[in-house]
């Protein structure tokens, strides 16, 4: 068969009687800096649930170039509706719904240009401060010091970190020795930055300044020494729960600036290295965010490369 040149006008190629489309050698390429690896809170931080829906539109940073985005909860059970507004390559207006599933990083499949919002549901699990509870049962007989000491797991490698409280024959009553250790707690440098403490007639509650997951460790102890005092038993209070946050990050998703209706990828390469996967090519000849291509090497911060035909 016989090729001969094609008509400026159509852009064909004659075949004798008969003529065929001709077709372009095209390069697509992602630079090292920007073909970085997937990042589950790239675009935006945990952010936290509340009773109502929301939409966030503070915060928020656009992929370096196109890529599908995520979502990824800090918590099991988690669950909803979360919608990404932003822009495709043609900077034109698009969405996206992704249901999260609890600390799972659920993936989407259009490419973003921009992140303009999110749209985050109401949350599962209903957040707690944790508490615990230590009563003095006796005031001050003898001047000296006593030590009281908290285990918690929000003190890090300072748990168990204690206070030491100086009492006087003037702090006879349980509510004067218990305002004294309330003090002595809250001035602490480690313990008053994770936890705030107060104190109702000689009982002293000591409540987490942050949402966490119950903490089975939280424990007060006080050693008393010669003073006359006596102090109770550490006592759980309200269970400590979490709030349910989400983050928005990006996939390894790279988006495509064009409408393809086929896929005609001859080769991809990752840091000039020929992959022996081909990757994965989605298509949409009426949709520019729905074309992209994922390689079968995770992307690293190494530049890529593809060839295809258009």
């Amino acid at each position: 068969m016989n090729l001969y040149p094609y008509n400026p006008d159509s852009q064909r190629l004659k075949t004798g009687k008969s003529a065929i489309d001709r077709a372009f050698g095209a390069h697509f390429q992602v630079s090292a800096a920007n073909a970085v690896a997937a990042d589950a809170d790239g675009i935006m931080a945990l952010t936290g649930l509340t009773a109502a829906a929301q939409e966030v539109t503070a915060g928020i940073t656009d992929p370096a170039v196109l890529r599908n985005v995520t979502i990824t909860g800090n918590a099991s059970g988690i669950t909803g509706t979360v919608t990404v507004n932003g822009t495709n390559s043609d900077d034109e207006v698009i969405s996206e719904d992704l249901t999260a599933s609890g600390t799972s990083t659920v993936a989407g499949a259009k490419a973003f240009k921009t992140v303009t919002s999110v749209e985050l549901p109401v949350r599962v699990h209903t957040p707690a401060y944790q508490t615990e509870t230590i009563e003095v049962t006796h005031g001050c007989s003898t001047a000296g010091d006593i030590t009281v000491a908290v285990t918690a797991a929000a003190l890090g490698g300072a748990s168990p970190k204690s206070a030491t409280v100086t009492l006087t024959t003037d702090d006879d009553t349980v509510t004067e020795v218990a305002a004294k250790i309330v003090t002595a707690l809250n001035s602490d440098t480690a313990i008053g930055a994770a936890f705030t403490a107060s104190n109702v007639a000689g009982v002293i509650t000591l409540t987490a300044d942050a949402y966490a997951a119950n903490d089975a460790t939280l424990a007060i102890a006080a050693t008393v020494g010669s003073t006359g005092v006596t102090v109770g038993s550490s006592t759980n209070g309200t269970a400590g729960v979490a709030q349910d946050k989400i983050s928005v990050g990006f996939g390894s998703v790279l988006g495509l600036p064009m409408k393809l209706a086929h896929n005609t990828f001859l080769y991809a390469f990752l840091d000039n290295t020929k992959e022996s996967t081909a990757p994965t090519i989605a298509t949409s000849a009426t949709a520019v965010e729905s074309n992209t291509i994922t390689l079968n090497s995770a992307l690293s911060g190494k530049v890529v490369d593809a060839y295809f035909l258009i």
